[in-house]
């Protein structure tokens, strides 16, 4: 009691003085002491200061560490850049030791006050914090993945594609199998995992409609895909895709079979189809799939199909024929649609007008891979000109992507996919006319010009373009 009046009364310099030689006096004992009587001490000290701490207030906690934070942050700007490199590598070390120790219960708790800290701290933050905190924490990543070895890489890639799947999985965990386990009493349009939303946003360049979770340039990249508008189908189709014929519900629940009575090109792969087991409603393919152009007349004794049924002798034998091939479709239908085509799709016309103008075994009719579109009136179809779907005589040059159908053969010809009559001739009713698909030179446009620039379209944008929605 009279130690503490004494020093009480003491000015300022000697309670310096006498602070300073306890200091000495106390590294001078723990210079001389053993490990375990160190690690003896540590112990004391952090039980006295546990029990110290549990018997303080509040408001003397909350004082305590305001002053640990000031005395910590001061002696931490008076540190030199050395000291300060090394203090965060202890601090690294000391963190990684700790958390290596520390049990699954612990583990998630301090995650779960990391996150609530977190989230506590960032609204009352300011526009600079923020914007330091992104800035240091985007050179931490980069310097962090610029110093890590292949190894490192491959297992960080490989923790986020697990983390990533982990999170999906878990969003969509209450509803596995909901298919079979359906509950009507469940409000399922307004599941988050399920609801994307209307499509309220409209892009500036091209009028397309999108959801808000989709990007801003897939529709266009951003004003530099223009693609010529696609005209409306004809007559019957428009009235069947659009709800209006009476057979519209017939039509629009069997549109693969009808497709299929029309379609130019045949489906195949590279290597042969697997083998399905047991009931599946689906086939499995392997390797490369590609659409396959045979001749334009059958062989003698084989029965039509694909390009041969356009050239049997009367629209009742070819629509009979149809109809054997692909059973449970309506005749009526087959013979409008049948008649819609020789009509409107130039690639029957011209093969038909090529077979009549010359009627021998020699024929060859070539369609060019790259054949551009005819300028013209805007929103209307251009046919193409007679060198476009050209008639070759055998053994002219040609290139690799073009296609070049002879009269009779039995050989099936691979047609590459960036040929542009590659949608038209495998689906006619969705290309009536024969409209041109993706090739691989066209330009994109300068953003809200038509002027064309030294980059190509790529076939992702171009099917991107074609896909959306636009009011008209």
């Amino acid at each position: 009691m009279r130690e503490k009046q004494s020093r009480e009364k003491q000015a300022e310099g000697q309670k310096s003085h006498v602070r300073e030689l306890d200091r000495i006096y106390r590294d001078d004992g723990r210079a001389n002491e053993t490990a375990e009587e160190t690690e003896q001490r540590h112990s004391e000290d952090i039980f006295r200061t546990i029990a110290r701490r549990n018997n303080t207030s509040a408001k003397e906690a909350e004082q305590r560490h305001s002053d640990d934070r000031l005395w910590a942050s001061a002696r931490r700007n008076s540190m030199p850049a050395e000291e300060t490199k090394e203090r965060r590598s202890d601090d690294r070390l000391r963190a990684i030791a700790r958390r290596n120790n520390e049990s699954f219960e612990v583990k998630n708790q301090r995650q779960a006050s990391d996150r609530l800290r977190t989230l506590n701290s960032r609204p009352i933050e300011s526009n600079e914090q923020r914007e330091r905190r992104i800035h240091c924490n985007t050179l931490g990543n980069q310097n962090r993945i610029g110093a890590e070895t292949f190894d490192a890489r491959r297992n960080r890639l490989q923790l986020e594609r697990m983390r990533q799947g982990s999170l999906r999985a878990s969003n969509w965990l209450y509803l596995k199998d909901e298919t079979f386990h359906y509950d009507p009493n469940f409000d399922y349009p307004n599941f988050p995992q399920i609801v994307i939303g209307s499509m309220s946003s409209k892009c500036p360049f091209c009028g397309a409609q999108k959801v808000e979770a989709e990007t801003s340039g897939l529709c266009c990249s951003s004003g530099n895909v223009s693609l010529q508008e696609l005209p409306q189908l004809p007559k019957p189709l428009k009235s069947l895709m659009e709800g209006n014929d009476p057979k519209s519900k017939e039509f629009l629940r069997m549109i693969r079979k009808y497709n299929s009575s029309f379609q130019n090109t045949s489906f195949g792969t590279s290597l042969p189809m697997l083998h399905s087991t047991g009931f599946k409603p689906t086939f499995r393919i392997q390797s490369q799939v590609y659409h396959k152009a045979g001749s334009l007349m059958s062989l003698p004794n084989e029965e039509a199909k694909f390009l041969y049924i356009y050239f049997l002798e009367n629209d009742d034998a070819e629509a009979k024929r149809r109809c054997t091939l692909i059973p449970r479709t309506t005749k009526s239908l087959i013979e409008s649609f049948q008649k819609m085509l020789h009509e409107s799709n130039h690639y029957v016309q011209k093969f038909k007008t090529a077979i009549e103008d010359n009627p021998t075994e020699d024929l060859q009719i070539f369609i060019n891979a790259d054949k551009k579109l005819i300028e013209g009136y805007e929103r209307a179809f251009n046919t193409p000109a007679l060198n476009e779907v050209d008639i070759i005589i055998v053994g002219n040059d040609f290139e690799k992507r073009d296609i070049v159908l002879t009269i009779r053969s039995n050989e099936l010809k691979n047609i590459c996919e960036t040929h542009i009559s590659y949608d038209a001739l495998q689906y006619p009713l969705m290309f009536p006319r024969g409209e041109d698909g993706y090739t691989i030179n066209i330009n994109e446009v300068e953003r809200g010009t038509a002027n064309q620039i030294n980059q190509m379209v790529s076939i992702m944008s171009f099917y991107s373009n074609r896909l959306m929605v636009r009011s008209t």
